[in-house]
């Protein structure tokens, strides 16, 4: 009982000590962040398979690290097989194989090739085959993690599709499941299988196994089962069945590490400086395609861009352009709601700058903004998204700038077809498509599209794809013996949610969520009426405005440069 409670006692103390030395607690643990990064860093590498036939690498991606200098690569049994042809390799034959195609953060790129897997604990290892040197990462010991032990993810997330890794910020939720597992904060999604977790020393406490719907459900394979099965994961065998297991020595620097409960309420030790942060994120409410919505917008000082007389006894707010409709209002604290005026929008950045007819003091000083780069260096800062309710967000940085592609919206006309008696005919007609609107029905034949002839189902597979939304196209088709002609315009089917939990977090993605040429990404969970307002670090420098919720690791800012050039270019006539 007595240490129980010198153990509360203990864990407020240290609470009370984070908050109030705030600029010294942050910045410690923010300085051990960037070590760990720094030390970590250039030993996670982009996995695909690789067919040496072709010489081409595939599609499908991972993650693993490498631990050591002979190139073994810890990852995730799900993800990889073993290659049946490296023992025949090295008994002399020669046969082409299958590899994969490893890529480090420098770009890099080595063969590789898959050895053990155990799946009942996901544990795969795979190794280099090319002669050189590696980046390695120290392994730790998982029997050394205790509960609310910091911890960083340094990993491929599949959606943003680059091969740089993505930084991720949490802490041990669990050291140990029912199951064998280790559960943790840092979030993960597909791409990042077989990633490394890291410690506050820059070493490897596990590898990313898979997600579960909570936010705070991500399941690492222990790094502890590599060293106890490390022999037999050198041997290229599917293990249906645990293999023979191997001593290993305890964690001779597990005392360096500690739990650190007050990780799980940053907020507290930011007060000080989120109280002026606070003053720049403002709510915007309109009405969007027939819908209310409430959305983040960003106080911006435009002294110095435009001239004093055209800023007099006005205020602008900079948010998100596609959640903002023609007739904005700005909801103050006290309730008020002050009508806004939509002065300009870029598409490209997805921004809207608003002004409004009367003064809010404050706001980013779009002015002082020069910096167009983010430098490696930062990766790992805390960074803070203000919110009008002080339920502030905090994240890490978690790469520098890159560009996001937009995803292409496929063009729909509604209809399948099938081959039948050597006739294309139409099936499947969709309530509402095009073609239900042209009053096609099932049965009729297709005969040509925009004057190609139509004769397989392929031919009309080419030229949708050769078409694009909002094209008018025309087509003919026989209904029994009778010829006739229809004109119709395609429209947009977005593509279908993938089934894995992992892209169905709460809340979900933004509607516009891709299409940047130069965004920032970071880990906070960021809700997507949560985004169109600030993103700072803790010094207060601003560092962009939230763009959107991407995915369920990332969040994505347009760097403030961006949103400073983006006023600055602008030949608009302000009103008097």
């Amino acid at each position: 009982m007595k240490k129980l409670l010198f153990l509360f006692i203990s864990l407020q103390f240290s609470t009370q000590v984070f908050s109030q030395n705030t600029t010294q607690s942050i910045k410690k643990l923010e300085k051990d962040i960037q070590k760990a990064i720094q030390q970590a860093y250039r030993s996670s590498v982009y996995i695909t398979s690789y067919d040496s036939v072709t010489q081409t690498a595939g599609t499908e991606q991972f993650t693993g690290v490498v631990v050591d200098t002979a190139g073994h690569i810890l990852s995730a049994a799900h993800a990889i097989r073993p290659n049946d042809v490296y023992s025949a390799l090295f008994s002399g034959q020669k046969k082409e194989s299958n590899l994969y195609e490893v890529t480090f953060p420098d770009g890099r790129k080595f063969r590789a090739v898959g050895l053990g897997k155990i799946a009942s604990n996901d544990a795969a290892m795979l190794k280099i085959t090319d002669k050189g040197t590696w980046p390695y990462a120290e392994m730790g010991w998982s029997s050394s993690l205790q509960k609310d032990m910091p911890c960083i993810s340094i990993a491929y997330p599949g959606t943003l599709r680059i091969k740089k890794p993505t930084v991720r910020l949490g802490y041990i939720a669990d050291p140990r499941t029912r199951d064998g597992f280790i559960r943790s904060t840092c979030l993960m999604e597909p791409g990042d299988s077989g990633g490394p977790l890291f410690d506050m020393k820059g070493r490897v406490i596990g590898l990313h196994s898979r997600v579960d719907l909570s936010l705070d459900s991500n399941y690492e394979v222990p790094v502890d089962l590599y060293r106890k099965y490390w022999t037999a994961l050198n041997s290229p065998v599917d293990y249906d069945a645990l293999p023979a297991a191997e001593n290993f020595t305890a964690d001779p620097r597990s005392s360096m590490l500690k739990p650190m409960p007050e990780i799980k309420n940053i907020n507290a030790g930011l007060q000080e400086i989120e109280a002026v942060l606070d003053k720049t994120v403002m709510v915007v409410k309109s009405t969007n395609k027939g819908t209310e919505m409430l959305i983040r917008g960003t106080l911006v000082d435009l002294k110095g861009i435009i001239s004093d007389g055209k800023l007099k006894d006005k205020s602008f707010i900079i948010s998100k352009s596609s959640m903002v409709g023609d007739d904005p209002m700005i909801k103050t604290e006290t309730g008020k709601n002050i009508k806004a005026m939509v002065l300009s929008r870029d598409e490209a950045n997805d921004l809207v700058l608003l002004q409004l007819d009367s003064i809010i003091k404050g706001g980013v000083k779009l002015k002082s903004v020069r910096t167009d780069t983010v430098g490696f260096e930062e990766i790992g800062k805390f960074l803070i998204s203000p919110q009008p309710d002080n339920g502030n967000i905090i994240s890490v940085l978690g790469n520098t700038q890159f560009g996001v592609a937009g995803v292409p919206d496929p063009p729909f006309i509604g209809f399948d077809t099938s081959l039948e008696d050597g006739k294309l005919m139409i099936s499947k007609i969709s309530p509402g498509s095009p073609a239900s609107t042209a009053n096609l029905d099932d049965g009729d034949e297709l005969v040509s599209f925009n004057g190609t002839p139509m004769q397989k189902p392929e031919d009309l597979i080419k030229v949708m794809a050769g078409s694009k939304v909002l094209d008018t196209v025309n087509i003919q088709y026989n209904r029994g013996r009778s010829p006739f002609k229809a004109r119709l315009v395609l429209v947009s089917k977005k593509p279908p949610v993938p089934s894995h939990i992992a892209f169905h977090f709460t809340d979900g993605r933004s509607e516009r969520a891709d299409g940047f040429d130069h965004v920032l990404v970071h880990d906070g969970r960021l809700k997507p009426a949560e985004c169109g307002g600030p993103l700072y670090d803790t010094d207060g420098r601003f560092y962009g405005i939230n763009i959107a919720r991407f995915s369920r690791t990332s969040s994505l800012a347009i760097p403030a440069i961006i949103v400073s050039k983006f006023v600055e270019i602008l030949n608009f006539n302000l009103v008097k």
